[in-house]
């Protein structure tokens, strides 16, 4: 059984008009916040909100002795990059609520595009490593001109979904990008993620040490996720 969220509130200090959101959320392979912490850490980026919620379980980051929120957002006013990362994994009915509150705040903030990262399992090797959907057409031919493959015939769930899903009736276009799981690959997806997002967006960030890195990065992501979920909570069924 799971309750609903009574509210989510999402502070930001600083405009955030024309920018594009990078989501990563957790899901298979943990490629999303992977991604996102990535490019947050090698971007330097500030933090400039936190999205809280009183039906979120009692956690907390806690990095170079600071304590902060378990979903937090980072931008970079160079690059017109903002990112928003959860190190608490969510249930679907609370995935679509915290969906609709990020393509709300996007809307008002005027945010130009939100791209959300997730892993997808594939399990023969070869053919593309980057998959992608989007909310219309034209966001779908733009990553076509970026040689992410749409998908097809597929479905998806959670954060994703509920993004693409609101981002219909939005003026915010709505991107999904895959990276391709092969097994236990999942830095290598998360490094073929960013090496695409670093082409679509000059971002000018190094993704070969992602490699190095990641191992270190999904094992701090997958104890807070472990821990959220212990929690004494009824947000996870």
């Amino acid at each position: 059984m799971c309750i609903s969220f009574v509210s989510i509130k999402i502070n930001v200090s600083t405009s955030l008009k024309g920018y594009t959101l990078i989501v990563g959320f957790p899901g298979i392979g943990l490629v999303g916040p992977i991604v996102a912490r990535h490019i947050i850490d090698s971007r330097r980026m500030k933090l400039v909100g936190t999205v809280t919620s009183p039906d979120f379980p009692a956690v907390m980051t806690i990095r170079n002795g600071v304590a902060l929120p378990p979903v937090r957002i980072y931008a970079d006013e160079d690059r017109k990059i903002a990112v928003i990362v959860s190190e608490i994994a969510f249930s679907e009915d609370n995935a679509k609520k915290m969906g609709e509150a990020i393509v709300k705040m996007a809307t008002e903030q005027g945010i130009e595009r939100i791209i959300s990262i997730a892993g997808v399992l594939i399990p023969s090797a070869g053919g593309s490593a980057i998959w992608g959907a989007a909310n219309h057409p034209d966001s779908v031919k733009y990553l076509m001109k970026h040689g992410v493959s749409p998908v097809e015939k597929g479905i998806t769930t959670g954060i994703s979904a509920s993004l693409l899903l609101n981002g219909q009736a939005s003026s915010v276009d709505v991107i999904l990008i895959l990276g391709a799981l092969h097994a236990k690959e999942d830095f290598r997806a998360a490094a073929e993620v960013v090496k695409k997002l670093d082409e679509m967006l000059g971002l000018e960030i190094p993704y070969e040490t992602l490699l190095q890195r990641a191992e270190e990065i999904e094992r701090e992501v997958s104890r807070i996720v472990s821990q959220s979920k212990r929690q004494d909570s009824p947000m996870y069924g």
